[in-house]
């Protein structure tokens, strides 16, 4: 492989056209697969990282690199998480030099062997749209929060993501990322950044943990009471809390889950959608005594 592909010109489709060509490769949808080809918004995103010397740094779907270029640059503790073994054979001759680990496969099989290791200090990744909410779940619920996280994400996601109760996108994933996170909106990417380009637009967001989780007494209780909430979200808890009575809280049934949302002031003709963190807390921690 010639020192120019090694070398790629990550604001340049065409060069990218013909790395892709030249190795068989191709942008997958199923991966999501888009190239940020903005070198500012690449700039901004690892600059809002703050990577230091010594920081562990996880980078998720790096694809050809294009972040990976900045970062290698700023620690020698990278570790590329990638699916397609396409791109982790570039990776690694593009990166032999820098010698960043590279684990082939889905994050979320595989972070895990990664953490009990060497936990990151900082995670980063151009999330693909269809895996973004499950990754990103993944890390908070199991309270591996690291001290900042910077994701590219579809826009309506970002917007989830930052929700206030009570708006058309608050949902059960708002409560998830609000729980373990303080969620920042660092702005919109237009699709022209990207190659190919996608239908949608994209936004950054940075997350840095809270310590909500250390008020919850029962974290998986917490995430399954959410969950259950939502399983209708235009219905009201009151029929949201029957049907998970029936259901994952079957051992406690209808009547001490509704009294647990009555105990705080919640009304049961209210909506999901209108509750806050705290409040879902509140509700887990007096269910957390009653034998779940």
């Amino acid at each position: 492989m010639s020192d120019r592909i090694l070398k790629l010109n990550y604001d340049s489709p065409s060069e990218i056209r013909a790395l892709l060509e030249m190795m068989g490769l191709g942008p997958r949808k199923r991966w999501g697969q888009n190239f940020l080809i903005n070198s500012g918004a690449r700039e901004r995103i690892v600059g809002l990282l703050d990577v230091r010397p010594d920081s562990v740094v996880w980078e998720i779907g790096p694809g050809l690199g294009s972040l990976t270029s900045l970062l290698v640059r700023q620690t020698s503790r990278l570790t590329l998480f990638e699916i397609d073994p396409g791109y982790c054979e570039y990776l690694q001759m593009a990166y032999e030099k820098e010698n960043p680990e590279i684990v082939e496969g889905d994050v979320i099989k595989t972070w895990k062997s990664r953490f009990s290791a060497e936990a990151p200090d900082r995670i980063i990744g151009n999330l693909p749209y269809n895996a973004a909410s499950a990754i990103i779940s993944d890390f908070i619920e199991n309270d591996s929060i690291p001290e900042r996280m910077v994701y590219t994400v579809q826009q309506e996601m970002g917007d989830r993501m930052k929700a206030a109760p009570g708006t058309k996108n608050y949902s059960s994933f708002s409560i998830l990322c609000q729980f373990g996170c303080r969620v920042i909106d660092r702005g919109v990417l237009n699709a022209g950044s990207f190659y190919p380009a996608p239908r949608v637009s994209s936004k950054v967001m940075e997350m840095v943990p809270l310590d909500r989780g250390n008020r919850v007494k029962d974290r998986d209780l917490f995430f399954r009471l959410v969950r259950d909430m939502f399983i209708s979200r235009r219905k009201t808890l009151r029929n949201n809390i029957a049907a998970a009575a029936s259901a994952r809280f079957q051992h406690l049934g209808k009547e001490i889950l509704s009294q647990a949302f009555v105990d705080e002031g919640i009304k049961l003709e209210t909506r999901p959608e209108r509750i806050s963190v705290d409040e879902y807390i509140a509700v887990a921690n007096r269910l957390a005594g009653q034998g779940c």
